[in-house]
């Protein structure tokens, strides 16, 4: 016979409501103590005001960092204004974003030059704060103090990331996708996908290693098929020390001696093919100074590419093959050519050329 514990209930005939004994937890079971609950939330509400202070701590600090970053490259020339600037990213990332931000490049050798964005956000994982992430909103326009022309750059992607160590950085990489300039309503450049590269030369931490891409790029100097380039270079003396990855100021760097070394130029238009290498440095009246070695596969189709064929006429084929000599260009037949500037000129076998100042 089933039993019923409990107390009857006269309002319902049969029907039983349960007494206090049989309510109580089953046996083997404890009862559930206040204390039970209140300690894992406890333990939760202290972890996240833990890892709250810990991210201002590290918000504070970035905040810091950003501010002596600001001082050091107004001291160099370089003044980075926000319009407002905002702190975000909690809980497991920093973030910082600045809108309408201004750079202003001030030398007085030159006029001034005033670049203006968007906006521009920085991000910073927690768990990885040497590995910073910058994306810039364009358009960008560039102004140049004196000159009532107005440059425009658009583009559908800009970001560039960088990771720093303590005493200096490790590596930078930028991607533009979608580029495009005009100038007063002409285009000057277009290119699917730009790509720069850098890091700290392994053996001369002031010197930096530098690798930068350009996919179907057109200019509107002439009509002229896409361009892919690639260079790859040494920049010596760039930086001001290992411990500070801040870009030395032209006439600073060319006083501390410094130079490019070229490893790898390579050009492809069309049938055209180039590929260079040597070493350029700048006199002390802004001249290059140095020598570079350029290979070039179909001469005649580079020749009508760059615009060389219709402005040396006739001559040029001929001069082209006094200027140089036979050689094989990746597998293809070509002309090898020694380019020497000094003294203000730029010598290609018996031909001489005056050079432009590039510094004033």
């Amino acid at each position: 016979m089933m039993r019923l514990d409990g107390v009857r209930d006269e309002s319902c005939g049969f029907c039983y409501r349960p007494s206090p004994a049989s309510a109580s937890i089953p046996a083997g079971r404890s009862p559930m103590r206040p204390r039970t609950i209140i300690l894992p939330l406890a333990i939760v509400g202290l972890a996240i005001a833990g890892w709250s202070g810990v991210w201002a701590w590290g918000s504070n600090r970035a905040e810091d960092a950003v501010q002596r970053w600001l001082a050091a490259e107004a001291a160099n020339g370089r003044v980075i204004q926000c319009g407002e600037r905002a702190r975000g990213g909690y809980p497991f990332r920093m973030e910082i974003t600045c809108s309408k931000p201004m750079v202003e490049l001030r030398d007085e050798a030159r006029p001034y030059q005033t670049y203006r964005f968007e906006t521009l956000k920085v991000v910073s994982q927690i768990w990885s704060p040497g590995h910073v992430i910058s994306e810039w909103t364009g358009p960008m326009t560039v102004v140049t103090e004196g000159d009532p022309s107005v440059t425009t750059a658009t583009w559908r992607l800009a970001q560039a990331s960088a990771q720093l160590q303590i005493g200096g950085y490790d590596s930078s990489n930028a991607v533009i996708d979608g580029l495009e300039v005009v100038r007063d309503g002409v285009v000057l450049v277009k290119a699917a996908r730009s790509e720069l590269h850098t890091r700290p030369n392994r053996t001369d931490p002031v010197s930096v290693d530098v690798v930068a891409s350009l996919k179907q790029a057109t200019f509107a100097a002439r009509p002229m098929a896409p361009v892919d380039a690639e260079i790859q270079f040494v920049a010596r003396k760039l930086l001001r020390t290992p411990s500070r990855p801040q870009v030395l100021p032209v006439r600073q760097w060319m006083a501390a001696g410094g130079a490019v070394d070229l490893v790898l130029l390579r050009l492809v238009q069309g049938p055209a093919l180039a590929v260079a290498k040597g070493s350029l440095r700048l006199t002390p009246e802004g001249k290059p100074d140095g020598e570079i070695e350029l290979r070039v596969a179909n001469v005649e189709a580079a020749l009508q590419q760059t615009g060389l064929g219709a402005t040396l006429g006739p001559l040029a084929a001929g001069a082209m093959t006094m200027a140089s000599r036979p050689t094989e260009v990746e597998g293809k037949p070509g002309r090898i050519f020694t380019l020497r500037a000094a003294d203000g000129r730029l010598q290609v076998g018996p031909l001489r050329i005056g050079l432009p100042t590039i510094v004033p």
